[in-house]
């Protein structure tokens, strides 16, 4: 697995001033380029990783008053601000904060807030690629590109609802955290098929403090599903780290989720020995490593493939929101970079159809061109005729010319 760091666009970057000459700066690697054949494609999109091992599969078994709500400790203030001004507010869809500055910037809250509004401009205003129709002031809901101010939210922060305000954690034994979402549970029993976790999940299982729901176990999985189990419901998740023990009257009477976070973040045990699962960086293999979308750091599909890798790929979590987290791949043999696809069947199927298709036409233009050259002639008048392979070649004549005619 692979944790985003770091993640930089030097395109988007101003240029960098060198006396009356003005530069961009320059690109030497990219995570992922729309094109292979040009350098120059307008974006110099460059991600860190740290490569790690994958963290452990638990099992939560029959599990009751489930509490699964979409939260983030997302903030405003330092998330990416979209330059309207620029163009780059084509593709804006959620609710966005805007200002009337230079550049006319409009930034993402839809992570964190709520905004309720009976008052929404029925003109919308459309962005294209060089800015939008009418600057933008105001909150804004937005639909590829397309906005409409809510009139009667003068200021996210005093008019719209932050997100997870008012949780009821009650008397619950497992909380999970899972990128933006939030899942408290109570669960009868836990296992792991991992043999490193195997045996401090089964001690916190058979934990009757833990069964009495007094002890709740936080912890952060990358992956949750919920099944139906045999009495109630499972919660299968799959790499897990960071888990640690806390009492249950340190965690019920919190109501808000950046409380709850800061629970888990910033009082967790200083000793290794202490931790149900190992916090992340034990895991880790290799550090602030760059992230390459295949070895040449392209593609020559055409299908904005780059554009949907970075949506999965690029949040490194600086504005406080959860970083990506996905599979990712690398070689013993080369250590500065990792790959983020590897599918060797693709790949494989891809090179058996981009080979046996040209071959098959090559195949059945060359039997039309024989055909055609054995079925159609031209007589001694210049005529062409079909003689239905019966001597093709010119004229197609069906009874032999002798030469002693010709003398």
């Amino acid at each position: 697995m692979c944790t985003t760091v770091t993640a930089k666009d030097l395109a988007l970057e101003e240029v960098v001033n060198k006396g009356d000459k003005e530069e961009s700066k320059p690109c030497p690697w990219t995570t992922c380029g729309e094109w292979c054949l040009s350098k120059g494609s307008g974006s110099c999109m460059q991600i860190h990783v740290m490569a790690r091992r994958n963290g452990s599969n638990i099992n939560f078994r029959d599990c009751v008053d489930i509490l699964d709500e979409n939260c983030s400790a997302h903030d405003v203030n330092k998330t990416y601000a979209h330059p309207c001004k620029k163009g780059q507010c084509k593709n804006l869809s959620g609710l966005y904060n805007c200002t009337m500055d230079e550049l006319n910037k409009c930034r993402n809250i839809t992570p964190a807030f709520n905004c309720h509004s009976r008052n929404i401009s029925r003109e919308a205003i459309l962005c294209d690629d060089d800015k939008c129709e009418e600057r933008l002031n105001g909150v804004y809901s937005c639909n590829a590109g397309s906005c409409q101010k809510l009139n009667d939210i003068k200021h996210y922060l005093k008019h719209c609802e932050r997100k997870c305000l008012k949780l009821e954690m009650r008397e619950r034994n497992v909380v999970i955290f899972s990128r933006e979402r939030l899942i408290a549970t109570s669960c009868r029993s836990i296992d792991s098929a991992n043999n490193d976790s195997a045996i401090s999940i089964e001690g916190v299982s058979s934990k009757q403090e833990w069964k009495d729901k007094k002890q709740a176990l936080l912890l952060f999985c990358s992956q949750v599903k919920t099944a139906k189990g045999s009495e109630a419901y499972d919660i299968l998740t799959t790499d897990c780290f960071n888990a640690t023990l806390k009492n249950t009257t340190d965690v019920q009477h919190l109501t808000n989720y950046m409380d709850l976070l800061h629970l888990h973040k910033n009082e967790s045990p200083v000793n290794t020995t202490d931790w149900v699962i190992s916090p992340e960086e034990s895991l880790r293999i290799m550090n602030n490593t760059q992230l390459r979308i295949n070895p040449d750091g392209c593609v020559n599909s055409l299908r904005k493939e780059c554009t949907a890798f970075f949506e999965t790929h690029a949040h490194d979590g600086a504005d406080g929101m959860t970083p990506d987290r996905f599979k990712c791949y690398f070689t013993d043999q080369d250590v500065e970079y990792v790959i983020g696809k590897f599918d060797p069947e693709t790949t494989a199927t891809m090179l058996l159809v981009t080979s046996i298709l040209p071959a098959t036409l090559f195949v059945i233009a060359c039997s039309c061109l024989f055909f055609c050259s054995k079925s159609v002639g031209v007589d001694d008048e210049g005529h062409l005729k079909v003689t239905l392979l019966q001597g093709g070649g010119a004229g197609g004549n069906k009874e032999q010319v002798q030469f002693d005619e010709l003398l």
